[in-house]
């Protein structure tokens, strides 16, 4: 009798944690959804600006507020997934936002729609098919003294001090080097995201103690991770707001879903250890799951259109930054030229691809020197007959 209850127990829990799994799969897509149809508010905001012959800060327009509205409950969306589901699995699941940007910018800009882009989102659907079946089903609620104790083991401190040095390097190449490029955006993007992952799911699991009858406001850590949490998400609108400002959003878009998913996944499995327990299996098709998800947003975005330059782009590596022995095999022009060349043009884009002499300056200084071959010849023709007149005279 006593095992028949602890068997029934053991499977009412099983039956609790897939059903809490499914709630947190389906928060993270809606949430997802609403933050893709934010960006897209967002980025037609700055187009229409930027063809005002006046144009005001995009703060001022009221759709772009409404833009960043979308984005907060989207994000709250997220913020509540993380209480239900790893965040090893709510991250990757923001692969709708990639899918639905896509037909979002094929619905209201009219981009074509092509075979590989289908290809795309078939994988990423059944990438985020696996991450949803392979994920680790033994999410466990963690309350304040539990969270403070993961906070001070060696591998997260460890992680920590990478994170924050990498955030060092990226500030100085985007202020004092003037590296404005969309993956120091996006990088600066991704790692604040992984400080507001590891706060968001600390959060939400000490409401949700919390809510369950076991109060969690006496603990310090649950005020800092909310500040943190907060602060970090000013972070990310303010450096995706920028990167959508200046580049496509079909570029920004799926790279910093690539960039977030993989800073999300790390800091799930360094801070709140969700791969353990899991098998060689599960861990392998979860790993593979998000290899689907990453190639479907590379055959979503594959033949749209390339990012919009800055009116003072940077290249992305410059010798100011490395040395010049370093970037040799880095900045170069294209060896191969593709359809219809023309030598006799250059239009300052690329300094490498600069022909040294062009067709009509070759074809002078040919002129010139046949020019001064003849004339050397007839000067030398003269000196002869002149010799040999004078040696006749004598």
């Amino acid at each position: 009798m006593e095992e028949r209850n602890i068997r029934n127990d053991s499977d009412n829990g099983e039956q609790s944690s897939h059903m809490d799994l499914f709630v947190g799969a389906g928060l993270a897509i809606s949430g997802n959804l609403l933050i893709s149809i934010s960006l897209n508010v967002q980025k037609y905001t700055h187009m229409k600006n930027s063809n005002r012959e006046d144009p005001v800060h995009y703060t001022k327009d009221v759709l772009w507020w409404l833009g960043l509205t979308l984005m907060g409950l989207g994000e709250i969306g997220n913020f509540t997934a993380y209480g239900f589901a790893p965040a090893s699995l709510v991250a990757p699941l923001g692969t709708t936002t990639v899918v639905a940007n896509f037909f979002l910018a094929a619905l209201f800009l009219k981009e074509k729609i092509r075979p590989e882009h289908l290809f795309g989102c078939a994988l990423a659907v059944v990438g985020a098919f696996l991450l949803v079946t392979f994920s680790s089903k033994k999410e466990r609620v963690l309350d304040g003294s539990e969270i403070m104790q993961l906070l001070s083991e060696i591998p997260f401190i460890i992680y920590i001090c990478v994170e924050i040095a990498s955030l060092c390097v990226l500030f100085f190449l985007l202020y004092v080097k003037k590296l404005k490029v969309i993956v120091v955006l996006i990088l600066i993007t991704a790692i604040t995201a992984s400080f507001t992952v590891i706060s968001a799911k600390g959060v939400s699991s000490m409401l949700q103690v919390t809510v369950s009858g076991q109060p969690q406001f006496k603990y310090p850590v649950l005020y800092i991770m909310l500040i943190i949490m907060i602060l970090t998400a000013v972070v990310q609108i303010k450096y995706l707001n920028q990167a959508m400002k200046d580049f496509d959003s079909t570029v920004v878009v799926p790279t910093n879903f690539v960039f977030f998913t993989l800073s999300a996944i790390l800091a799930g499995i360094i801070f709140y250890k969700e791969f353990w327990g899991m098998s060689g299996l599960e861990i392998c098709m979860f790993i593979f799951g998000c290899i689907m998800c990453f190639v479907g947003v590379y055959f979503i975005t594959l033949g749209l259109p390339g990012s919009h330059k800055p009116k003072e782009a940077q290249p992305l590596i410059t010798s100011d930054v490395f040395p010049s022995w370093l970037t040799a095999s880095v900045n170069v022009g294209q060896v191969q030229p593709q359809g219809e060349v023309n030598h006799n043009i250059f239009d300052g884009t690329d300094s490498d691809r600069q022909p040294i002499l062009t067709a009509q300056e070759i074809n002078s200084s040919s002129e010139e020197i046949n020019t001064d071959v003849n004339r050397s010849n007839f000067v030398n023709q003269e000196a002869r007959n002149y010799g040999t007149n004078n040696y006749d005279s004598d």
